[in-house]
């Protein structure tokens, strides 16, 4: 503190009058320090205006009663006046109001996140591009040509030969386990019809499925964890393996495989998008699925079709006639355009009239 005090006397004896406000802020610093060394021996009854509020805690740190004897001769008597407040009651005042303090308050953990930092190298975390993302092409979602791209060279697809067995076109379907259909129905998710067998719709609005347009129907398959099945019901699937077939007709019920193609399936799901125009008729299975349709360990719907017989009846509208005609049978609007001599001859033949042909 001398050395401070020496080192203002230097500077207020070097400044002059040239400068007066360096000459004031010197003897206030000169006064200060007066203060503050003879605050601790001697006591002090009035304080001067021109404390910082850093002076004031000092002074409030002595513990000490201040007198008016201890103040030091002011430079300039407008710079001095005293305080209405004595030391004594500032000592009084208390230095700690509880959790309530206004050094005491925070926020409450978490409510305010740490700044994220970025740009500070690459070991961050958040370096390089500053979580601003790629631009261009790499900003967009999708294949960026990474296996159509190569600089020229042969591709992925090219360089590496195919092998095992692929099916391209096998259709996949949404499946449902028999635990799961027996537990939805003892809860009531799944209402069960009484005039009708379950199918694929009851499945897709229960959202015990999520029918896609790449799926071809529902899969009853025969996982039952737990008890076993017990539940009589009726079901119309698209494909069902044969334990599962045998543990629902143990139970009581039965099991049939029906086929649909991508319309009908899409009217069968969504009726309310064909209210403006016919509903399809029903389409017989591709040659390839039709032994499945017609196989009696599968329960097709086709096993017992007989030729002439309309298939699924209760879907065709009431004006659309699917039944099979005979060959002497023509439809209607057959014969409008120019007939050919090939042609004229080959109904010659099946009306019997040899001598025409």
């Amino acid at each position: 503190m001398h050395r401070k005090a020496e080192a203002l006397q230097g500077l207020r004896a070097g400044s002059g009058s040239g400068s007066g406000n360096l000459a004031r802020e010197v003897d206030r610093g000169l006064a200060m320090l007066r203060t503050l060394a003879a605050a601790s021996s001697r006591p002090l009854q009035r304080l001067p205006a021109g404390l910082t509020p850093r002076a004031l805690s000092a002074l409030a740190s002595l513990r000490t009663p201040l007198s008016p004897s201890t103040l030091p001769p002011p430079a300039t008597s407008s710079r001095w006046r005293a305080l209405s407040v004595s030391a004594a009651d500032l000592m009084q005042l208390p230095s700690d109001v509880g959790p309530f303090a206004l050094n005491n308050i925070s926020d409450n953990y978490g409510a305010r996140a740490q700044a994220k930092r970025v740009g500070r190298g690459v070991g961050n975390g958040r370096g390089r591009k500053c979580t601003r993302g790629q631009k261009g092409q790499h900003q967009r979602a999708g294949n960026h040509g990474l296996l159509t791209e190569e600089g020229g060279q042969a591709k992925v697809t090219k360089r590496f030969p195919k092998r095992g067995f692929r099916r391209p076109n096998q259709p996949e379907y949404c499946y449902i386990n028999l635990d799961t259909l027996q537990e939805s129905v003892r809860s009531g998710r799944l209402a069960v019809p009484a005039d009708r067998p379950l199918n694929v719709k009851d499945f897709v609005e229960a959202k015990l499925i999520t029918h896609r347009m790449r799926h071809a129907g529902l899969a009853l398959l025969g996982r039952c964890r737990g008890e076993p099945f017990e539940t009589p019901v009726r079901i119309e699937a698209q494909e069902a393996t044969h334990g599962a077939i045998a543990a629902v007709e143990a139970a009581g019920g039965s099991v049939e495989t029906v086929y649909y193609s991508r319309l009908t399936l899409r009217a069968l799901l969504k009726p309310e998008k064909f209210e403006k125009r016919l509903m399809p008729r029903p389409a017989l299975p591709p040659p390839r699925t039709m032994r499945k349709y017609m196989s009696e360990e599968k329960r097709g719907y086709l096993r017992n079709l007989a030729p002439g017989d309309v298939v699924r009846p209760q879907e065709h509208p009431e004006h659309v006639d699917f039944s099979l005609r005979r060959p002497d049978e023509r439809a209607p609007g057959w014969g409008h355009h120019t007939k050919s001599p090939r042609r004229l001859k080959k109904e010659a033949l099946l009306r019997g009239d040899n001598e025409a042909a």
